[in-house]
């Protein structure tokens, strides 16, 4: 599977990029184009992904000039120096808009060689009905998210008899990019099963003919070790940003 090539094109969707710039620097104007991902609470008036020393920027048109002044000739490696991020939120506030979050993404790894675990407990998979059913009452909720642009595909869980008490889901952000997320149970963290859940859905993904990523907050090494550990690799970051008025559209 061309993970980079599939990636590209998705990152050229969410920024309103027609073509990759050959110095790697892509800076367009606010405008969501079909089969770009879109969550709930992230606002498109300003958005920028960096991925392999490129970036794809997109922002609106009241501060398009003012980014590529900045940005025309930035290092994306940096782009997420609190510096910058700083310079970009004061920007981002005189317009009633503030940085949201910044992520990292992983991709599989072509070099993965598996994860050797025997798990003690059965596996179950879910789909649309059984993930439905567990809306109300979810323990679940970095597996399941239920989230409006994004909606939650299939999920796998360890059961101790009846009960669930490990879930790796999945979520199709685009029609190309399955976000995996996971969530172990109390008693039950730190036996590796959020590594051998991530793995089985990995695979499954791929199996499917999806790519299938993982994002956590840099600051998350318990989070970027089951990552690694399921076979992801550190691919990319993005910045989102959100409405902070009202009284701005």
């Amino acid at each position: 599977m061309n993970f980079d090539g599939i990636l590209k094109k998705q990152f050229r969707l969410d920024t309103n990029c027609e073509t990759d710039s050959p110095d790697g620097i892509n800076i367009n104007k606010r405008k969501r184009l079909k089969g770009s991902r879109y969550f709930a609470d992230i606002s498109d008036f300003f958005r920028a992904i960096i991925y392999k020393g490129s970036l794809y920027m997109m922002c609106d048109e009241q501060i398009y000039d003012w980014a590529l002044c900045r940005y025309a000739d930035y290092s994306p490696e940096w782009f997420c120096k609190y510096e910058n991020l700083r310079v970009l939120d004061e920007k981002l506030n005189e317009y009633g808009y503030g940085i949201l979050d910044t992520h990292i993404y992983y991709m599989p790894d072509e070099d993965y060689i598996g994860y050797d675990f025997e798990c003690p407990y059965d596996i179950v998979w879910l789909y649309k009905e059984e993930i439905e059913k567990l809306r109300d009452n979810n323990p679940f909720r970095h597996a399941l998210m239920y989230m409006e642009g994004c909606p939650d595909v299939m999920a796998v869980a360890a059961k101790n008899g009846d009960e669930m008490i490990a879930m790796a889901g999945v979520s199709a952000d685009s029609d190309a990019l399955y976000q995996i997320g996971v969530d172990v149970l109390g008693e039950y963290k730190h036996k590796g099963l959020a590594v051998y859940l991530t793995s089985l859905m990995k695979q499954k993904v791929m199996d499917m003919g999806r790519v299938p990523f993982y994002g956590t907050s840099e600051s998350h090494a318990v989070s970027s070790r089951v990552a690694i550990r399921s076979g992801f690799i550190p691919a990319w970051c993005e910045v989102y940003s959100h409405t902070k008025s009202a009284t701005v559209n």
